[in-house]
């Protein structure tokens, strides 16, 4: 069933317009509320993301500088200097000592299952040999400090007396307490002294597999510590430290390492490097929160992360830590082959093996620093606070993020609210609107059922509203208005009569009726009429001399006349326009002797005229056409509608009434062939410049002079 606004009553409409109001409203209010709330939220979360990756920039922006200023410090200590002289001794002397076969027997089983290790977590060669220590030096050191070591893996460097007797081993037992000392202090991996000149690792804490390799030609030539001993030989400012960025290291079976490290110099001499293996653990520590993330204002799904140039991480992964086998399950179904997931847990972090190239890391690293929601590694929308890190050496990018999911869910809390709120407020106005739509019309009430009365012809009764206002006003005006209809209906009655007799002297009484019928498109052919136009020549002239008062008194007398003499001759008056009068014979009533009464109706009219001129002392002259034929009559215009004729026949009456000699009478061929018998006409010769294409015939009785 369709509801029409039109079916409602007033008080329903009332009532629905009330609660449409309010309703959009107070929802433009709560939208507008909800849209700033959400907005706040969002911004209060991206604020507090961008507080979380500032204090986390700060915080390693702080720590590597410590770590450099660290490095230089102990780069300037003389002992380091001469650690690193009485080891170049040592290893150097140790090249005169000749290598047993249990020696190389023992070091290539270390090295195979060494490298059973590392192939699990990196891609190598196939040929063992390549990874063999190929110094004398190498083999030896990597024997007695490693083989012959009794402590296991990892714990190589409790051992601080070989007990060979060599000239290594006493500065080893006099420095290496130190050094091991000071890098469990200060937290880092490992600690190297390198001879620069000729590439040899003369001394590491923790004694792995690049421990007395050298790095310009041995199997470790290609790593990032060789890197930075290159760039530490050929450094012009020997008092800075530099950097080298993650890479995975082989020696400590692919895990990531990063290096820093400082030129040792004797006099202005480069002979050395002291080269310290960063901690990851310490980097990761500052990123989680030592795996505090809620404490951090980041939620559940929140972390801050670092990416370096490669587009790879650079810390590890909250949902690595967090849920291990589903983060794994993710990457799988990210599209990543599950040997390279394989090395990442194999290794046991996303440093080097989680790629991150999302938009955020991509404007961090060209040096924007912006919030926006974008797509996380892991393809989920997230709210990103990123930023270049100012690192030395280093091109990182960190980034700071919450699910999107997460930070919507106060604002959709807020959204449930204010849709509760919505509801109550619609509730409470639709009560409100009834009872007030209910007291507002009754008044509408009462003089609807006075109109009802009114409309069954009850004009004696009154309606009583007891208000100052505009329904007051209204009820008084109807008590009014009933009083004065009866007068009025007279009124109208009278006015309507004298209507219908001012449209009869413009349209014929039939059109007439025809119109007050309702019909609109009116128009009708008759095929066979008699026209006659009359032009009254002469009365403009006379217009001028006498004034138009008076002249348009004498045109009426005439006309009066006419049309006296059109009823005598049951002629049917179409219209006068000026001095020209047009008039028909045959059409409403038709008659086969129509041409007859319109001639005879024009011989009266020119003694008329004749009559007219003598009384009033006046020369006026009619120059008289009449025709015969198929004409068109119909109703023109809409609003000022007027009746009119036409068609050729029209047309060629007004042409022979056009014709300019004074008192005579033109018909047409057609009016000529019936009345030829019964009065007497001559062929009248049209002049050339005449555009009628038919013969003019002029009544040929004696003519009728003009009387002044």
């Amino acid at each position: 069933m369709n509801i029409s606004p039109k079916t409602l009553s007033i008080r329903s409409r009332l009532m629905l317009m009330l609660i449409l109001v309010s309703a959009i409203s107070s929802m433009v209010l709560i939208y507008i509320g909800y849209v700033n709330g959400k907005n706040a939220i969002n911004e209060s979360i991206f604020n507090q993301l961008t507080s979380v990756k500032a204090s986390k920039k700060y915080q390693i922006e702080s720590y590597f500088r410590e770590i450099g200023n660290i490095t230089e410090v102990l780069g300037e200590n003389d002992m380091i200097a001469q650690a690193l002289s009485d080891f170049k001794s040592g290893f150097r002397s140790i090249g005169k000592t000749e290598l047993n076969a249990e020696c190389s027997q023992r070091l290539s089983t270390h090295y195979d299952e060494f490298l059973d290790q590392v192939s699990q977590n990196m891609d190598i060669k196939d040929n063992p040999e390549l990874y063999y220590p190929t110094s004398v030096e190498a083999c030896y050191l990597q024997y007695e400090y490693i083989i012959e070591n009794p402590n296991p893996s990892g714990e190589k460097h409790l051992m601080v007396d070989a007990e060979d007797g060599s000239v290594y081993n006493l500065a080893h037992q006099k420095y290496h307490q130190y050094l091991t000392d000071f890098i469990e202090k200060f937290g880092f991996y490992d600690i190297f002294l390198i001879d620069l000149e000729l590439g040899d690792i003369v001394y590491t804490a923790y004694k792995e597999t690049d421990y007395a390799t050298n790095l310009y030609t041995g199997p470790y030539r290609e790593s990032n510590l060789a890197q930075l001993a290159r760039k530490l030989r050929s450094n012009s400012d020997i008092n800075k430290a530099s950097f080298t960025d993650f890479e995975n290291y082989r020696p400590s079976y692919g895990a990531p390492a990063a290096f820093v490290g400082i030129p040792i110099t004797e006099g202005a001499a480069t002979v050395g490097a002291l080269v310290l293996q960063l901690p990851v653990g310490e980097i990761n520590k500052i990123m989680t929160g030592d795996n505090n993330w809620e404490s951090d204002g980041l939620g559940e799904s929140g972390e801050t992360y670092l990416v370096g140039d490669d587009f790879m991480m650079r810390s590890i992964s909250r949902f690595y830590l967090q849920d291990t086998v589903g983060y794994r399950q993710a990457l799988v179904d990210l599209g990543i082959e599950e040997d390279e997931v394989d090395k990442m847990y194999r290794i046991g972090t996303t440093i080097l093996h989680q790629r991150v190239k999302t938009e955020g890391v991509t404007e961090a690293l060209a040096g924007k620093s912006e919030t926006k929601v974008i797509e996380d590694y892991r393809f989920i929308p997230v709210l990103s606070s990123y930023a270049p890190l100012q690192l030395r050496d280093l091109n990182w990018a960190i980034l700071s993020e919450i699910d999107k999911a997460e930070a919507n869910i106060p604002i959709n809390q807020f959204k449930k609210k204010v849709f509760i709120a919505l509801c109550i407020i619609v509730l409470l106005v639709t009560f409100l609107a009834m009872y007030l739509a209910s007291k507002f019309v009754q008044p509408i009430e009462k003089l609807s059922e006075g109109v009802r009365r009114l409309n069954d012809g009850d004009y004696s009764q009154e309606i009583m509203i007891d208000s100052k206002d505009e329904f007051g006003e209204l009820a008084n005006s109807f008590n009014e208005m009933t009083h004065n209809i009866e007068k009025q209906q007279d009124v109208i009655a009278e006015q309507s009569v004298r209507n219908e007799k001012l449209l009869l002297n413009f349209i014929p009484v039939s059109i007439a009726n025809r119109l007050q019928k309702g019909e609109k498109n009116i128009a009708d052919v008759y095929p066979n009429v008699s026209l006659i136009a009359i032009d009254i020549a002469g009365f403009s002239k006379l217009a001028s001399e006498i004034g138009p008062a008076e002249s348009v008194g004498l045109l009426n007398h005439l006309v009066e006349a006419f049309d006296q003499a059109a009823d005598k001759h049951q002629i049917e008056k179409i219209r006068t326009v000026g001095d020209t009068y047009f008039a028909a014979c045959g059409m409403f009533h038709p008659r086969l002797d129509h041409a007859k009464k319109i001639f005879e109706f024009a011989l009266e009219v020119r003694q008329l005229a004749a009559q007219f001129n003598i009384n009033y002392n006046i020369n006026l002259a009619l120059h008289i056409g009449v025709h015969s034929g198929e004409i068109i009559a119909g109703i023109v215009g809409n609003e000022k509608f007027n009746y009119d004729l036409w068609g050729q026949t029209v047309n060629e009456t007004f042409a022979l009434k056009d014709i300019e000699e004074d008192n005579q009478i033109f018909v047409s061929s057609q009016v000529h062939h019936k009345l030829h018998d019964q009065f007497e006409f001559e062929k009248y010769a049209m002049k050339e410049a005449s555009k009628m294409d038919f013969e003019v015939w002029r009544y040929a009785e004696v003519r009728i002079k003009n009387q002044v």
